[in-house]
Parts: structure tokens; sequence; C-alpha cells
């Protein structure tokens, strides 16, 4: 790269993985191969369908779909820009300058084809701004020379045109023409304008990931979705849902699910337009509901899962069509059951121990395909951890590992990137505290929580939006409620400081984000309705009052409660029930 360029290049900080999954959830390499009797492609589109001799796409919402085929014309690729339509959108290379081996032929044989094209993608024009030869164009980024038309083969510097001297052309730029050995660098304008598509139109890429899993009474399952589920006074299930800025079935109205609840509703979306509901019913048995374009097993109907549980269920899904529920029973031992896309494991309404002796219930998170990470609270009053790497639960099915701590309440957990957690609690002064996994080992220390200060009168509710991104919001002792937040290097609006977002709450919160940087935080009122408040990335809105008379979940204690003196030194399995139980 020439001297006076490369103060201009920049990590995009954007990486791709093949996929390891179809979209419906099965094991797969990514890779589809299609034998076609079409000789030769354009760009019509026309290999975007298996009708036409070419493949159908996979879910645009979620994929990068890339078609590898034998394009005509001497075009050597060809993308679509953010906002097409789904059937067509991705990126298509022909096959002599995909990769770096095998078909590849010089000059295009390193790649930068499909580098070239997916900033199209990602919503990058070509460098000269598509203006022919002439220099009115403009690429939209303002830290790239303006250039007259497009250069290729091997320039050498400086290459001038439009009066850009005494640089010249950025001709070493991925979005020209040049040879794949010249193309080398984006700038810093252009990777973040990368990165504003990936935080706006191309935002539901990874949407469903597990990492972005997250459950109970309001979730979201795509941009600008929000559904809300609340237990009213004859212990029926009610739903509402907002569907971009209007609340259905309206503004204060509630649709019934029916059903007798003795528990918050535990929702969960594994994918797009689905939502599995979990709740304990009076037998303490497990009950489930499903949206898959109708309720099953009917409008007010459930389907029972057995058991005899004596804490809320906790759900999640590290995939698509699959689900992990966890509860503890009455011998206050963890127990397990999960759904694997056909059938329920270990049976219909069977669970498998995990053992422990828990005074909480247990807190879920997936960071990953596979990978599951549970915490719960001791009868000590220690944080205890137990994790499925994909094989095996560690440190053992029925072990856990010790994490410290004295705490006042159920943890809660948020992972904003593979391998990373991040577990906030209630101490006995009712101060708040965190802890972190790196992925190597634990934070500040792996028994020592740092004080993220406050009084808390509530449980925290923490959700990550993005990588190195959070978001904490507890009640007051004056009822109110109060945020704060992580954005990747310092706590805001301090280490131990809160900024008030009012109100006046007798329970809750919680809290989803359907968008980056989009956060919604409900609450229940001192007249038991609920309410709303929202982030849109730049500014709080009102409290908005969406009715009905909630059954609280949990009512804020009045003063913290100190842990009870314990012998138990930490969860150990009970002798005599090991593999898998029925509660």
């Amino acid at each position: 790269m020439p001297g006076p360029f490369q103060p201009l290049c920049a990590d995009s900080e954007v990486e791709f993985f093949l996929a390891t999954e179809d979209p419906n959830g099965a094991p797969h390499s990514g890779i589809t191969r299609r034998q076609t009797s079409v000789s030769s492609f354009s760009d019509n589109d026309r290999v975007k369908s298996s009708a036409t001799g070419g493949t159908d796409p996979w879910p645009a919402e979620r994929y990068l779909n890339m078609w590898v085929c034998p394009l005509g014309g001497g075009l050597l690729g060809y993308a679509q820009f953010p906002g097409g339509p789904a059937a067509t959108d991705g990126v298509v290379i022909t096959y002599t300058a995909f990769g770096t081996n095998g078909t590849a032929q010089a000059p295009f044989h390193l790649g930068r084809t499909a580098t070239h094209e997916v900033g199209h993608y990602l919503n990058l024009y070509h460098i000269w701004g598509d203006d022919g030869s002439g220099c009115g164009g403009t690429d939209e980024v303002d830290d790239t020379p303006n250039q007259g038309g497009g250069n290729t083969g091997v320039p050498t510097f400086p290459r001038i045109s439009c009066n850009n001297g005494p640089n010249g052309d950025l001709y070493v730029n991925y979005m020209d023409y040049v040879n794949d050995p010249v193309m080398v660098m984006f700038t810093h304008g252009q990777a973040a304008r990368m990165q504003a598509c990936l935080d706006g139109p191309r935002a539901s890429l990874g949407s469903s990931s597990s990492i972005r899993s997250h459950s109970g009474p309001i979730v979201s399952w795509g941009p600008d979705r929000v559904d809300a589920f609340v237990v009213g006074t004859t212990s029926e299930c009610f739903h509402k849902w907002q569907d971009g800025s209007v609340w259905g079935p309206s503004e204060t109205g509630y649709e019934s699910l029916g059903g007798i609840c003795c528990s918050p509703i535990e929702a969960i979306s594994w994918g797009s337009g689905r939502l599995d509901l979990f709740v304990i019913g009076t037998d303490a048995r497990l009950w489930h509901k499903w949206w898959s374009g109708a309720w099953g097993p009917s409008n007010t109907g459930w389907e029972s899962l057995g058991g005899i549980c004596m804490s809320d269920p906790k759900a999640v899904s590290w995939s698509l069509d699959r689900l992990d529920l966890f509860v503890i029973g009455t011998d206050s031992r963890l127990y397990h059951k999960w759904w694997d896309g056909s059938s329920w494991g270990p049976s219909v309404d069977g669970f498998e121990s995990l053992g422990g002796i828990c005074i909480s219930k247990p807190e879920v998170v997936a960071w990953g395909s596979n990978r599951l990470d549970v915490f719960v609270v001791g009868t000590d009053h220690a944080l205890y951890h137990k994790w499925w790497d994909g094989s095996a639960w560690g440190p053992s099915v029925d072990g856990f590992e010790s994490l410290g701590g004295i705490c006042a309440g159920t943890p809660q957990v948020a992972s904003w990137g593979p391998n990373r957690l991040d577990v906030f609690v209630v101490g006995t002064d009712s101060r708040l505290y965190h802890k972190w996994w790196d992925g190597s080992s634990w934070g500040p220390s792996v028994d020592g929580f740092e004080s993220l200060g406050g009084i808390c009168r509530s449980e925290p509710a923490v959700i990550a939006w993005g990588p190195n991104r959070l978001d904490v919001f507890v009640i007051g002792t004056d009822r109110a409620l109060y945020h704060k937040w992580w954005d990747g290097s310092a706590w805001g609006p301090s280490v131990d400081g809160y900024e008030s977002l009012g109100g006046t709450c007798i329970a809750g919160p919680f809290v989803t984000s359907s968008a980056p940087n989009r956060l919604d935080v409900f609450v229940t009122g001192t007249d038991n309705a609920l309410y709303q408040r929202s982030w849109n990335g730049s500014t709080w809105s009102d409290w908005r009052y969406l009715g009905g008379v909630v059954l609280p979940a949990a009512r804020l204690q009045e003063e913290p409660r100190p842990p009870e003196p314990v012998a138990t030194p930490r969860p150990e399995p009970a002798p005599g029930l090991n593999g898998t139980a029925a509660l």
C-alpha cells in the first residue's frame, strides 16, 4: 500500500462463518450444490431460483446468501444492496473469481471479488460514485478521494484524476476494479458505513442467534416487534403485541390465552414469527403453548410437560426449533428437559436431574450453538454455575462450581458475544454486583464481584443488544425505575451511578430489544396496569399506559432480606437419584 494511504486503512470488524445449521435447524455444512443444465448465468437473478436452473436462497434476514456459478459476458460478480427483495438478496460470483484455490484464476484469485460484492451488500458504492468517468459522483464516504471512474489492472502510484493530487486515486481500495493483488483495504469511513448497515437495514442478521436469545414475560422475535404476556386477576394468561408503533389488539386491550397460571409467563422465540410460552399450573406441572401462525394446541389450550415444580421455569434456545427448560424440583435440585425439533427429551413429561440444592430459580443463557450456562444460588447464598459444552455437563452431571458472593436474589445473566458472560446479583446491602467471564477467566476473580452501587428494591433486568453493550434496569427505594449501561469501555452514567427514568413501580422491570440501540422496558404501576418506556437510539419516550389489571409476578421487598445462617457449604447432589428422573 502506498505510504500516504496507510492512515486511511481500517479494520471493518466484520467476520463471516459458514452456517452450521440449515433454516430448519438441521446440521449443515452451509454449502449446497446444484447440477444444472444452464451453461452461463447473467445478472438477471436466474441463478437464485431452482425453477430457473439455480438454487433457492435461505432466509435473507438470517443468512448472507452467496451463489457461485458460471457468469457470462466477462461479469465477475454482482450484489444486491440493502432494502431489495428477500428472494434475491445476496451476492453472486463467477466460479473463476471465487476463493483462493480450485477454479480460481489469476488475476482474480485472492477472493477479492467476494470482498468487493459483500461491500455492496453492506451498502458500499464504487469508490468513484458510478458517474462514469466524470468527477461529480460520490460514494457517500468522506475519507475516500474523488476519482474519475474505476481503475483496472495494476495502476502505479500516484494515479491522478479529478484534481486529486498529490496522492491521486485510492486504487488499492476494495471498491475499485483493480486486480486482486492490488486490492488491500477499506477506509475508516467505509467501515463505519458497513457497521451502520449492520445496525440498520441488515440488523436482523444474527438476530435469531442464541446470543440474542432473551426469555421472560416480554420478548421480541423481529425488528420493531414486541410481545407482552401477563397473568390477569383471573389467573389466565393475557397477551398483547406491538408491531412497529401500534399495540394490538388495542393500546390498552389484551387477548386471553387461557390457562390457570401459578407463575409468571416465560416466553421465548427461536425464530421469526415463532413464540413458545411456559407456565407452572395449579398442579405444579409445567405447561406449554406456542405460536407458529396460530396458537397451539388451541387459542386457550395448553399441553402438560409434567414435573412437580417449585420454581418459575426458565427457557433458552440456542438454535432454530431447539428449546431447553430448567426448573427447581421439590427436592431443591435443578431439573432439565429439552425440545430437539421433533420430540421432548428425556420424554414428554420427564426431566433429567442436574443435582444441587438450590434456593433460587435458575438463570440460563446460551452464547453459542449447543452451549448452555446455568446459574443458581446455593444454600450458603453463594452463586453457583454449571455448563453444557455440546457433549457433557460441567463440572459434572450433578456438580456445580462456586463463584462466591452472598446473593439476596436470583442472578441475572446476559451474553453479548461468543464465550462472554455477564452476571448480576443484588447483595445483602441491596447494591448491585457484577462478575464476568471473558473466555478464559472470571473477573474480577473466581469468587469476586465488582460493586455497581445503587439501593435496589427489585432484581435487575439485564439485556445485551450488541457486542460489548449491556443495559441494566432496577427499581429504587423511591419506586422509580433506574438505568445504567456498559458502552464497551465504561459504565454510564458512572460506575456506581444510575439515571432515573421515573415512574412509581410495584413490580418489574422487564426489558427487551427489538433492534440494535432499541430498548423497551416494562413495569407494573401502582394501579396494577402495565407501563412501557422506549429508547430509540437517542431519546427515551414518556411512560406509555398499556392498561390491564396485572397480577404482579413479584412485588418489591420493603427491606432487604439477609440470608439465614446455613450449614451446607455448596449445592450437593443427594444420593440415589442420578441421570433421568421425573420431578
